[in-house]
């Protein structure tokens, strides 16, 4: 199956679970029925992609050596995580929600790196390849942040501080693992980063950008 399909997949499914998820809503949290649309439709992006992020922290635990070590064939799996990883950012980008400029460069750009994803040969994967996927796979360990995110809307002050600290913790963690991986990496190959290479560092500045607003958030 071309790896494009991927992306039709899960994207659809994506879009599918909101309507589901906002019946859920309506019948847990009163209060979710006072908000708009717009509101409404943000809350439940945030809650799907929490969900998602956390089975596919779970779900790649078994393939993340194998992948970094271009052990057996993969191209398939990773082809499937990377759609189903950006679909909740590509439907936010059409459905009706509000978004920070920020936000929409980020969901723009892991987007593009999505498509890219199915023109990869995972068999044979080179190390700004691998550097993609380990961002990708260590975000999915800071799913808590969606979780706050959606969820300060319909909890309460005490329990939204709960949550923040929570995915404070794990995200400040993560995004240092994936900073100092990164850096150390240009520091001591510099030299043979071509344009492609240069390409994802830009890009990966921008979400860099964001976590760095996600991260200020989470401190307030």
């Amino acid at each position: 199956m071309n790896p494009l399909w991927y992306i039709v997949c899960c994207c659809s499914f994506n879009y599918v679970l909101y309507p589901i998820t906002n019946i859920f809503f309506q019948w847990k949290y009163t209060k979710f029925k006072e908000y708009n649309i717009e509101r409404q439709n943000y809350i439940v992006k945030n809650y799907i992609k929490y969900n998602i992020l956390k089975y596919i922290s779970i779900s790649t635990i078994p393939f993340n050596f194998l992948v970094l070590f271009n052990i057996g064939d993969h191209s398939n799996y990773m082809h499937f995580i990377g759609a189903l990883y950006v679909s909740g950012d590509t439907i936010a980008l059409i459905k009706n929600m509000p978004l920070s400029k920020s936000t929409i460069i980020h969901h723009s750009i892991t987007t593009i790196l999505c498509i890219i994803n199915t023109t990869l040969n995972w068999n044979k994967a080179n190390a700004i390849s691998k550097l993609l996927a380990l961002y990708c796979v260590l975000s999915c360990y800071s799913y808590n942040v969606n979780y706050c995110l959606g969820m300060r809307f319909l909890l309460s002050q005490e329990e939204q501080k709960k949550s923040k600290e929570k995915a404070k913790q794990t995200y400040l963690l993560t995004c240092f693992i994936n900073w100092s991986i990164h850096f150390i990496y240009l520091y001591n190959y510099i030299h043979q980063i071509n344009i492609y290479g240069i390409i994802y560092y830009c890009l990966i500045c921008f979400i860099a950008y964001d976590d760095i607003l996600l991260l200020n958030w989470l401190n307030t």
